[in-house]
């Protein structure tokens, strides 16, 4: 048995937990900067104002309720590497929706 745990001793060092990775920026700047979270962050945050488009994205220990959310701004969390990128998945869905309308016109 004790030679079974020696064994596994080294896959589970191997397999240690790595950081959560987010992209980062304040109102004005860059919003493609991946950055390794700090130990305890469990959530990439994405937040924007109604009024004004401004997109502040970051690493987050917890992620905002509905009741947390201001009238005038949103949020959106997501808990995997880089999933609060740039790429909007309306923008996504956009581009299949016209991709296979343009392939069924060109037949």
């Amino acid at each position: 048995m004790r030679t079974y745990l020696s064994c596994l001793l080294p896959l589970l060092l191997v397999c240690s937990a790595q950081a959560l990775s987010c992209h980062e920026c304040s109102a004005t700047g860059n919003c493609f900067q991946p950055t390794v979270c700090r130990d305890g962050s469990r959530y990439c945050l994405t937040t924007w104002t109604n009024h004004e488009t401004i997109v502040i994205k970051s690493c987050a220990y917890t992620c905002p309720g509905y009741q947390e959310s201001l009238a005038a701004s949103r949020a959106l969390c997501c808990n995997t590497d880089l999933c609060n990128s740039t790429v909007s998945l309306r923008v996504s869905w956009g581009l299949l929706v016209l991709s296979i309308c343009l392939a069924c016109l060109n037949r």
